[in-house]
């Protein structure tokens, strides 16, 4: 997949998908009802990590978490940032990886909140919305996650570790 193909899948998400951020985590990790935006980075820590599912799973049973709200743990690989055109929003794009396996991560950080706190070859755990496949511009795109939720693992303040 070339750096066009991500960059569309991007968009697409954003834009034609209509992503809606949460602002926090509800109690019950009730993301999907919730309809403020937010920034999808946060350095808190998500909590229990029994809620945390290998991607190993998820990759296996890919339709079982199909445009299901879900949490993985992984690496941080080919990041990629984009500013949008009002410069109040960086949209990104990585790969989530554990071993050999990985899936696409997707979604927008908002400036006005501070700097964005992702980088590459960083442990993270994400919280967000997995698509099995999407298509656009003819092309089919697997095993996608629309972050919502992004925190470095294990947490950077020592408060929170």
């Amino acid at each position: 997949m070339n750096a066009s193909a991500l960059l569309l899948l991007l968009i697409l998400g954003l834009f034609g998908y209509g992503l809606i951020l949460d602002q926090q985590l509800t109690h019950n990790n009730s993301l999907a009802s919730q309809h403020h935006p937010h920034n999808a980075l946060d350095r808190s820590p998500f909590g229990t990590p029994a809620n945390v599912l290998p991607l190993s799973q998820v990759l296996q049973y890919p339709e079982k978490y199909h445009q299901k709200v879900i949490r993985l743990r992984g690496t941080v690989t080919r990041l990629e940032l984009h500013l949008d055109d009002t410069h109040h929003f960086i949209d990104f794009v990585f790969f989530l990886k554990d071993g050999d396996q990985r899936v696409l991560v997707f979604g927008r950080h908002d400036r006005t909140t501070g700097d964005i706190q992702l980088t590459s070859d960083r442990m993270v755990e994400v919280q967000g919305l997995f698509w099995q496949e999407r298509f656009a511009n003819g092309h089919r795109f697997e095993n996608n996650l629309e972050a919502r939720h992004i925190s470095f693992y294990p947490p950077l303040l020592p408060d929170q570790a």
